[in-house]
Parts: C-alpha cells; structure tokens; sequence
C-alpha cells in the first residue's frame, strides 16, 4: 500500500530553473521585441515579460486543508478540511503567460500541505511542467515572506446570526454527510484535550502557525507543525488502549473568558480570543454503515471533515452539526443556544468509503468519499469504519461561545472541521472491523 511523501525542491534548484526559465523567455521576446520595434513597439514587452507578477491564493479543508483543514485568498495558511496551511499559489508571468495555477482544491482544514504544479508554461511542451512547479515555489516563497499570516485585519466575532436557539430548530435527527450507521460499532478512550498549538501537519507542515487557529488535540501526544510518521510512531498517546493515532478539531471559547494567548500567533494575532474551552467529553466511534461489511481502516490513512475556509469556497465541503444534550433530534449548522439544563454537542462525520489504494491525496479528500443516504458507497470505493466525533461542553450563557477560525472566516460555525490519521495497529483494525461486521459493541480493542 503506498506510503505518503512530501517532495521539496531545494531552494538553489528552484533559483537556477526560475533565471533559466526567465533568460529563455527573455531570449524569445528580445527576439520578438527587435521586430516589434520597426513598429514603434520598445521595450515595454521586454520589460513586463521580466518582470511578471506573482500572487499566492490559499485553498480548501483542514486540509483543518485545517483543506484539506481552510479561505480562498489565504497565502499558505494553514487548516481544517484540513481545517487547516496551503502551501500553493498562482504562478503568474507576463508576455501572455498563462495563469499558473487554479488552486480552489479543497482542503482541511481544507488546505493542502502539498506543491502543487502550474498549469501555464509559457509556450513549454507539458513535460516542461516540472520548471513551471519550481517557478511556482519560488512565487509562494516570495508571498510567505511577504505575508505569512494574510487576513489578520478582517478577524472579528462571529455574527448575532450565527446562533439559533435549539427550540427553533426542527426536528431533522441529522444534517449534511455522513451520520447513516448501521451493523456494530468500536469506540477508543483517549481523553478530552491533550495538547494545543496552531499547527497542522497535514496542510501546512513544517510551518508554525499553519492553521491560524488553536487545535486540541487527543491521541498522539507529540503532533505538531513537525509530525511525521515516523515521530509519531515512536510518541506516546493519551489512548487508554495505546492507540497512537491523532484526532483534532478546533477549540471552542468562552470570548468573555480570559485569553492563554494574549498577543500570540493562533490566539489574538489571528482573532481567536477567550479561555478554551475543554470538552466534558469526546466520544471517537467507529460504526458500520449500508449493506456490505466493513474493511479494515488501513493504518497511516489520513482524511479530513469539513472545510475551514468554506466562506472562501462558497461552502464547498462544509459539514459542520451542533446539537444539545436534551435535544439530540435537533441538528444544526449554526451555534445553538441550548436550554433546559443542556450541554452544547459537536458533531464530526468523517467520511467513510475509500478508494482501497491510497493512504492521501493532494487534498486529502479524493482517496475518501461520503456514503449515500443509506449508507452504501458508489461504485470504486470500498465501505471502511465510519468515524463520528462527539464533543460535548458545558455552554457559556448566551451568545458569548465561538470556534477558532482563520482570520478572516471570522468564527463562522460552518467552519467546524477536524483532521485524524489512523495509527492503530493492522491487528486492532482487523478486530475493529470484525467487531461491525459481528453487530458487536467494542471499546478500546488491544493494539
């Protein structure tokens, strides 16, 4: 089964590709230029084929992403369906270059944490795509430089809007994707908050602050901006079964509370203000769906829920379900205001049907897919574990709770979305998927 890998082109190497492309386009316009110029044409073409502009647009889920993992003119930012930190951008030339790359891939946190190649070669044969990937790294390095963190001055509190008290919502059992099971079911202990940062290693990684918002984190103890499988194979976990997969989502606030991060990347800087908010509990079940058994989840899958920047993206890939404790019927993708002494539920489907070859894709969404309303997968993908998070809190009174989000996707609760890389043992998920295929009910299968 294929593993994952990041591919970089070193910095020298992309310098010498870029002036080589640069003196080859310059050679063809000189050329052009000196005909031209028996026409009054100057050096006008000359000059603006040198010196063509470069812009970074950020992407999709979050790859939380933040997409995978999330704000469509986000320059590498990172997460949440995955949430989440793109590293792509518009390659741009002028003389009639085509625009170099399209990037509204959906990401996690929508974001995607992978190169990705230009579309617009200047006049090159599609084999020469590889000079156009080395220009465009050179295009998002210069836009990290320039602004690394985009959108800190649109962040503000989510709107009145946003929130709906639970009475007024209809009576639906469930919204969006995902949330048709069927057959057994296992569940995994691993707590309710770990550790938090503003990384996403999925959609941004190695880059610090990646997702402009703070992420909890259960599972793997170490993930960060750094993790890889290899760091996190050999980390400890906060699953009582030593599970070391990671699961995590945006953090939840109390705006009115005091802020951990004052002054601080992920915190303030980027709009997030309030104490965090833990979780009273957070269930992670795997449950069967439709009418074909279950495969084993293959170890090292990785995927995405939710888009964090579905605002940029016109609400592709959003996802997002909140209910109340005493009102479980009652599903909706905006804050509720529950009542009646109960807690505030988040609801994270995950989708649950796989290609049966690949452990992620650039987006970390097209390996994966959503079963239909019944639960059965479409033809070429393989029904596997269907994980649903389930967050609950003792809500802050009134209108005064909101989620981390990127700068300017400002706390919309449509942004909900969560990132998970299953690294539980073959043999637990062998006897996880027997345990849905045997109507069983599991919990904390030995790895």
């Amino acid at each position: 089964m294929p593993r994952r890998g990041r591919h970089r082109t070193n910095l020298p190497t992309r310098l010498i590709a870029t002036v080589a492309a640069l003196l080859v386009t310059a050679g063809v316009v000189v050329a052009a230029g000196s005909a031209a110029a028996e026409d009054g044409g100057g050096d006008g073409g000359i000059l603006s084929s040198l010196t063509g502009s470069s812009s970074s647009e950020g992407s999709g889920d979050e790859s939380d992403s933040e997409s995978g993992d999330d704000n469509g003119s986000d320059q590498n930012s990172g997460d949440d369906s995955g949430d989440e930190g793109d590293q792509n951008g518009d390659g741009q030339g002028g003389d009639g270059q085509a625009q170099g790359d399209e990037n509204d891939d959906q990401g996690q946190d929508g974001d995607q944490g992978q190169q990705r190649r230009g579309q617009g070669n200047n006049g090159m044969t599609q084999d020469d795509g590889e000079v156009d990937a080395d220009n465009e790294g050179a295009d998002v390095e210069a836009a990290e430089a320039a602004d690394p963190f985009p959108g800190r001055d649109e962040a503000r509190n989510a709107d009145r809007g946003d929130y709906v008290d639970i009475n007024q919502v209809e009576a639906n059992g469930n919204i969006g994707e995902g949330g048709s099971f069927s057959g057994g079911s296992y569940s995994v202990d691993c707590g309710v908050s770990d550790h938090n940062n503003s990384d996403n290693y999925m959609a941004a990684p190695g880059k610090k602050n990646g997702a402009q918002h703070v992420h909890d984190y259960v599972g793997n103890e170490s993930t960060d901006a750094n993790s890889d499988d290899d760091s996190l194979e050999q980390a400890g976990t906060s699953c009582g079964n030593g599970d070391q997969s990671t699961f995590f989502w945006p953090v939840l606030r109390n705006i009115n509370g005091q802020s951990p991060d004052e002054g601080e990347d992920g915190g303030s800087l980027d709009g997030n203000v309030g104490s965090i908010l833990k979780p009273t509990s957070a269930q992670l079940t795997f449950r069967g769906h439709g009418d074909e058994p279950v495969e084993p989840m293959p170890t090292h899958l990785m995927m995405i829920m939710g888009n964090a920047k579905q605002g940029a993206q016109n609400g592709e890939n959003a996802n997002a379900k909140y209910t109340c404790s005493n009102a479980q019927d009652r599903v909706t993708e905006q804050y509720p205001i529950c009542s009646g002494g109960g807690k505030l539920m988040r609801l994270l489907d995950y989708p649950s049907c796989w290609d049966g070859q690949n452990l992620e894709s650039a987006n970390f969404r097209d390996h994966m897919a959503f079963a239909d309303d019944d639960g059965n997968c479409s033809d070429g993908f393989k029904p596997i574990p269907a994980l649903r998070i389930t967050l609950t809190y003792d809500q802050p009174a009134g209108r005064t709770f909101q989620i981390d989000s990127f700068p300017n996707e400002t706390h919309d609760p449509k942004t909900d979305h969560s990132d998970f890389e299953n690294l539980a043992s073959q043999d637990s998920n062998d006897a996880g998927a027997a345990c849905i295929n045997e109507n069983r009910t599991c919990a904390n299968l030995p790895q």
